[in-house]
């Protein structure tokens, strides 16, 4: 089995040395790069930032990529929205894991391209309904 370089006991160590520093705003970031419905899959999804991660994970890398070079100790995925309830707006309800593991997956092989391992927590959204 793989090493893994990340673990919650580093996380919880760290906390404990230090103030962490998050990274920030995913979708600000993303809607500043004016991207079109080509970028998103289609019309019916501009908007969906979360399904980026499938039709143009090249926006979510650099926005990642942004924060890593700036120095931030964690980035959250980029799953803000990936619950059932919201992507059934986009008709993507049936594709909540494969964005999610998507997702999870490039924020951690970001975060172990950059010196220190850091973890990649999920990013929920603000209110108990979206969960699911």
């Amino acid at each position: 089995m793989k090493e893994r370089k990340y673990t919650n006991r580093r996380y919880l160590d760290a906390l404990e040395e230090r103030v962490l520093i998050f990274d920030g705003a995913m979708g600000t970031n993303l809607q500043k790069m004016h991207l079109t419905a080509e970028h998103f899959g289609g019309e019916q999804y501009v908007g969906c930032n979360d399904y980026l991660v499938l039709t143009y994970p090249q926006a979510v890398e650099k926005v990642h990529r942004a924060f890593l070079e700036a120095g931030v100790d964690v980035i959250e995925t980029d799953t803000f929205r990936s619950n059932r309830i919201t992507l059934r707006e986009y008709g993507l309800q049936d594709k909540v894991i494969e964005i999610n593991r998507a997702a999870a997956r490039l924020a951690r092989r970001l975060a172990d391209e950059y010196s220190t391992p850091s973890p990649t927590p999920g990013s929920p959204p603000p209110k108990g309904e979206g969960m699911g």
